[in-house]
């Protein structure tokens, strides 16, 4: 049985300002330079076959500009002709390999991921990865081809994800991912054609585990996670696959072991089992309901509350009974019934949160609902029309209409990921926080994710089995929302601004509030300032579609098919 274990999120209100009063527009003009290029990045666009979503997202959110996260201020892009540039902080573009050519089609746009300072993973977009030594990046050296292999099989390409090296450079992990036909892959937990869904492609990331021999570079384990929906961040923590999932993931291939090993059918089932009651929890209460039918009255409930567990019968009939995870108040418990739906409240002998409503899974199956998953799980429960008061004269208490398209936060169901060797998964729901960027980190650490929480944007560094709040981007996730016509979405990693490209000219720069000295305070509410956060507004001189942004705390680099510029944010 696949084990599924549940981590939390936890917002630091430290590093939140509910009191945010928005950016200042600043007429400062920044620096821009451009650079021509003879042999820029060309974007390819999805075969016919490649007909999904999935595809459409590959290739739509493909950025053509590579960071390196171990050198400051420079980036690297793979141009046309399969050459290798690397652009510094001077903006004149160097070569420093030229991918060979394989002789096969160019399905996906090729990729380039730098897993230490001296090794770098190639992808050429037609199936072949290239592990590179680089040599020390700092001073252009050229580079050098250690391996090379269609790792995933004849014809089928990938794009190369993450990498990094582990056991002070013993041991290289790889994770490529690629888009296939669910007739081509043996994939058990996961059904071959969502219900309702349009196409039936599945999303594989191909996790791939080498170690250095005499004869170099070989392949030891090769481990394949496969979902019906986008992959939004992918690294590696501590041996660990993580990801950010939009749907349902399953470990559907390990070389070191069969695929019936793995048993993902029972957990499949076991997920498919609807829940009973519903709970929700504080530190010191904690709340449980169910639905019966309309015309059941009062008399009809026997609830009985020892203050160990639960018993509640319905004429008679048991309807839940259990053991509780710890013990609650027995004399201070009420309950109530409205129009069918049964709720009961308890007080926690012991205050704290709990891991589970049951004791060993002594007791029916529920369903935990937390502020922010209420209305994503309950869809049934709840109306749109609008709230009205009392008297049926008055106007409703608000008018939905006056709510704007940025305050939408559509239908953002992910789960963070923690994938194991052993198939084991530790999950923290991301449910209603949507995806906003994964932001490069130095050093070859895992990437730290945004994602959107109410109208912010907060940075959450990934760890094994944590994700600890440590930044925040204010009003980000508002923002970037009314961005209709954005690109790319992104920050250095110091955290000191973000950056929101549209398609081709406007690059939007929002810079973290700055204290000021100065007694100021907001003329309508006397709420005192304490810190100013500024807006600048680039216009490039370009026509073209934006390929690629990347950015460091001094300088933001945008690249297009004949031009790079590189903006001095500092």
């Amino acid at each position: 049985m696949l084990e599924v274990k549940t981590v939390e999120m936890k917002r630091d209100s430290s590093l939140l300002d509910p009191n945010f009063s928005g950016y200042k527009l600043s007429l400062d003009a920044l620096h821009v330079a451009r650079n021509e290029l003879a042999d820029g990045p060309v974007h390819l666009q999805p075969a016919p076959e490649m007909y999904g979503f999935l595809h459409a997202k590959v290739f739509g959110e493909h950025n053509h500009l590579f960071l390196d996260n171990f050198n400051e201020d420079r980036v690297y892009f793979i141009s046309g002709k399969g050459k290798i540039y690397t652009i510094d902080e001077a903006g004149c573009p160097s070569e420093v390999w030229n991918i060979p050519e394989t002789g096969q089609a160019h399905d996906y746009n090729p990729g380039l991921v730098f897993a230490s300072e001296s090794l770098a993973l190639v992808s050429d977009g037609s199936g072949t990865l290239f592990i590179v030594e680089t040599g020390d990046r700092q001073n252009e050296c050229m580079w050098k081809s250690v391996f090379q292999d269609a790792v995933c099989g004849k014809e089928r390409p990938f794009v190369v994800r993450y990498g990094c090296v582990q056991d002070q450079g013993a041991n290289l992990e790889v994770v490529l991912q690629f888009v296939e036909d669910p007739e081509k892959l043996d994939v058990i937990g996961l059904p071959t054609k969502p219900e309702g869904a349009e196409t039936s492609f599945f999303n594989c990331l191909e996790w791939i585990s080498f170690s250095k021999q005499e004869k170099g570079w070989q392949m030891e384990r090769v481990r394949r996670v496969v979902s019906h929906g986008g992959f939004n961040y992918i690294s590696i923590t501590d041996g660990n696959l993580a990801t950010s999932a939009e749907k349902k993931t399953i470990l559907s291939f390990d070389s070191l072991h069969p695929v019936e090993s793995l048993e993902t059918e029972p957990m499949h089932q076991e997920q498919e089992e609807k829940p009973k009651f519903y709970w929700k929890q504080t530190h010191e209460d904690v709340e449980i309901w169910f639905y019966v039918l309309p015309d059941t009255i009062k008399s009809h409930v026997d609830i009985n509350v020892p203050g160990g567990g639960i018993h509640v019968k319905i004429s008679g009939v048991d309807l839940i009974k259990g053991e509780f995870h710890s013990k609650v108040e027995k004399d201070s418990w009420t309950w109530t019934i409205d129009h069918g739906k049964i709720g009961v409240m308890m007080s926690k002998q012991t205050p704290g949160m709990w891991t589970s409503f049951w004791a060993d899974k002594a007791g029916p199956a529920g369903q935990e609902v937390t502020d922010m998953t209420e209305d994503t799980i309950l869809p049934h429960l709840t109306t749109e029309n609008p709230i009205c008061t009392e008297d049926p004269t008055r106007e409703p208490a608000f008018n939905t209409q006056e709510l704007e398209s940025v305050d939408d936060t559509m239908d953002h169901n992910s789960n963070f990921i923690w994938q194991s060797d052993a198939g084991k998964q530790s999950i923290t729901s991301l449910h209603g926080n949507q995806h906003l960027m994964s932001i490069s980190v130095q050093n070859g650490c895992p990437p730290a994710l945004c994602i959107r929480s109410d109208v912010d944007g907060i940075v959450l560094k990934v760890e094994d089995n944590k994700l600890e709040h440590v930044c925040t981007f204010p009003a980000l996730g508002y923002v970037q929302a009314g961005k209709q016509n954005r690109k790319f979405l992104t920050a250095p990693h110091d955290f000191s601004y973000s950056a929101i490209c549209d398609d081709s000219r406007h690059i939007y720069v929002y810079r973290q509030p700055k204290p000021i000295d100065s007694e100021l305070k907001n003329r309508k509410t006397g709420v005192k300032v304490a810190g100013i956060a500024v807006q600048q507004v680039v216009t490039l001189d370009n026509r073209e579609e934006i390929l690629g942004m990347q950015a460091t705390p001094n300088l933001l680099f945008i690249v297009s098919q004949h031009a790079v510029y590189r903006i001095a944010v500092k």
